[in-house]
């Protein structure tokens, strides 16, 4: 088989790219430059901008259904290969949110597959792949446009941050996670890494925990990236809390009037 393709490769990391290498931080800085620029172009010109949103997630979607392609065509394509991690199902409700755009989903979208994506680049489970080897190139690109395609949308009003629709975002992603959490136990898979955290990741903080603990390390984690994502928006919220919490009920009696 053509090395290019060979998923063997990875059983020795010395030959991968590797995390926070030199090739590693090169692409994430490109990734950062060319982040930035569709954001303002976004802004300046919205409508040339809406072209640039709406090829981002086309991209994507042809970039994962060919590879989805390449892979059962070398016979490569197991159940370890099923669209269920939270990246790959975000190219699909990327294409909803991008038919029929709305609140709730945009929320998800911006609560959830955005910093899933950039933790994904920032912290590669391929890495142990050479750089110039399709799990790289194909995974590279994928989640380079999951990471651009919220970015556009936000630069042009099309996701607003909400931190009041968070509730419905996370119950959204319960429902994703418990039945591909079900279907790991059944084909011993690790689909939205909900069995065991991936090599080099934060999330291998938690291992020590055990199996089920580990998960547990998902909530620090995503109430530290929500706290940035929501930033602006927590101060008022906090305020409508102190508020509520601190309201005295009012009995209609004045105890410094005058008994006459």
């Amino acid at each position: 088989m053509n090395s290019f393709f060979d998923y063997t490769v990875n059983t020795f990391p010395s030959a991968g790219f590797g995390r926070f290498s030199f090739a590693h931080i090169v692409l994430l800085l490109a990734a950062a430059g060319l982040y930035i620029g569709a954001f303002v172009f976004c802004r300046k010109r919205p409508g040339p901008g809406r072209l640039l949103s709406r090829a981002s997630v086309c991209l994507a979607l042809i970039s994962e259904l060919g590879r989805a392609a390449a892979l059962l065509a070398l016979g490569l394509y197991g159940r370890g290969r099923l669209p269920l991690h939270l990246c790959t199902l975000s190219v699909y409700l990327y294409l909803i949110h991008t038919l029929r755009p709305g609140p709730y989903l945009g929320q998800f979208v911006y609560a959830f597959s955005l910093p899933g994506a950039l933790f994904a680049l920032v912290f590669p489970d391929w890495a142990d792949y050479p750089l110039w080897h399709f799990v790289s190139l194909s995974s590279f690109l994928l989640h380079f446009l999951l990471v651009l395609y919220p970015l556009t949308a936000l630069a042009l009003g099309d996701i607003r941050p909400d931190i009041r629709r968070l509730p419905g975002s996370i119950a959204l992603m319960l429902a994703m996670a418990l039945p591909v959490w079900a279907l790991n136990k059944l084909l011993g898979t690790n689909y939205m890494f909900l069995n065991w955290p991936p090599p080099g990741t934060p999330l291998e903080l938690f291992a020590f925990l055990g199996t089920k603990g580990y998960l547990l390390g998902f909530i620090p984690l995503a109430l530290a990236v929500w706290a940035l994502l929501y930033r602006r928006q927590l101060p008022e919220l906090f305020k409508k809390m102190r508020n509520f919490c601190g309201h005295e009920e009012n009995t209609g009696t004045n105890s410094g009037a005058d008994a006459s």
